[in-house]
């Protein structure tokens, strides 16, 4: 009974401990996961989030945008993130129905939108960081 427990708690906190994980291990994969109740608070300055929201077609459509980048994606330490039990924050802030949303790694909102997001917009924003500039040297 007690590895069971044990063996639960470790999958429930999976999510939230893999982006992190995945980043200091140097991965190539493009995290892809729902978004947990303290995703966003264990993700704060170790990665930028992009929150895709919603469900149907223009949610798939943006996530298969998202993963042909996914090189440039991982490189900027982005995570990808869909509608979950955490999302309610940002649902009180986007309203219901489709949004992307990209979270700065200090957990502020640099980018909300209701319609598909171009990957190169995000990459290119996000190069304007400050943070990201210095992690570059530019």
């Amino acid at each position: 009974m007690k590895q069971a427990c044990l063996t639960a708690l470790l999958l429930a906190s999976a999510p939230t401990m893999l982006p992190a994980d995945t980043l200091r291990s140097g991965s190539s994969t493009l995290r892809i996961m729902p978004m947990q109740t303290d995703t966003l608070d264990n993700l704060q300055w170790q990665a930028r989030p992009v929150v895709v929201l919603g469900t149907g077609p223009e949610v798939e459509a943006q996530l298969d945008a998202l993963r042909t980048e996914t090189t440039e994606l991982v490189k900027r330490q982005v995570v990808v993130l869909t509608e979950g039990p955490g999302a309610a924050d940002l649902r009180d802030r986007v309203g219901s129905g489709f949004a992307v949303l990209l979270i700065g790694k200090d957990g502020s909102v640099k980018l909300s939108q209701t319609t598909l997001v171009d990957p190169s917009q995000i990459i290119g924003l996000i190069d304007t960081m400050p943070m990201r500039q210095r992690e570059t040297g530019s």
